[in-house]
């Protein structure tokens, strides 16, 4: 039993994504991603982070709660990056005024999933904007001017390859007065915390997003204390430390 478990293990970590690649060669890692929580779903018919399954860390509010302490009203414009089947979003858009709230992933089934969730009542009263990610969608929603960019859950997905176009989308979706707040597991150096999951230092996400943008000022806020495994649940707060030039946003394809 022990070296089944390993097997799978190795598989899961090392093998699963190159196999997938020769058959996906021209598919970006999100696919790859959104292709193992669907063949989940499908198998299992729940999943922890998608669907009618999905339960929230802590509260289905903290989302909106963060946003809220740091000056988010009814009135913002709110945009959630990663935002899956909604889990956390449908509290911020409970919250804010109609036609306030945009979700954006990388899956349109994850979004179907998330339509089911908050139902047709509260789809009609908030009129939400939900969007796969594409070129063509990070420039609408750069062009909408939100207030506030949310990505919960998501950072901790993204391989290190991935990472300067992961942070370069939700940079260019910001203004001058924009707020982006990106959830991460926190740790002295990045590692790996599972098949799909890996922890960020500080210092390594200063680093994205100076190379990216070096007019941005980055401050860290924790959301717990760290555990055994030295990892601390945290979040970054973006936003610029003075009036930029419009830039076109850096898109995922």
């Amino acid at each position: 039993m022990a070296i089944q478990l390993s097997i799978d293990e190795l598989y899961r970590r090392w093998l699963r994504y190159p196999l997938w690649r020769l058959l996906n060669p021209a598919a970006p890692y999100e696919h790859f991603y959104a292709d193992i929580v669907l063949r989940r779903l499908r198998r299992q018919g729940a999943h922890d982070a998608i669907g009618g399954a999905a339960r929230p860390i802590r509260a289905a509010t903290e989302l909106l709660d963060v946003m809220a302490a740091h000056g988010m009203r009814p009135c913002h414009r709110f945009i959630d990056y990663g935002c899956g089947s909604l889990r956390l979003g449908r509290a911020v858009m409970e919250y804010l005024d109609p036609c306030r709230f945009a979700g954006m992933d990388v899956a349109g089934e994850f979004l179907d999933l998330g339509l089911q969730f908050i139902g047709a009542e509260l789809v009609a009263a908030k009129r939400p904007r939900l969007h796969v990610i594409s070129p063509a969608a990070l420039r609408e929603a750069a062009h909408w001017q939100p207030d506030y960019v949310g990505s919960w859950h998501v950072c901790s997905k993204v391989p290190w390859r991935e990472l300067p176009r992961y942070f370069a989308s939700i940079i260019g979706l910001m203004h001058e007065n924009t707020q982006a707040f990106i959830q991460f597991p926190c740790a002295d150096r990045r590692q790996r915390l599972n098949h799909l999951n890996w922890s960020l230092s500080p210092a390594e996400l200063v680093s994205l997003v100076a190379g990216i943008d070096p007019a941005i000022s980055i401050d860290f806020i924790p959301l717990a204390e760290r555990n055994a495994a030295g990892i601390a649940d945290s979040y970054a707060r973006l936003s610029y430390r003075r009036r930029r030039a419009p830039r076109m946003p850096v898109g995922l394809s």
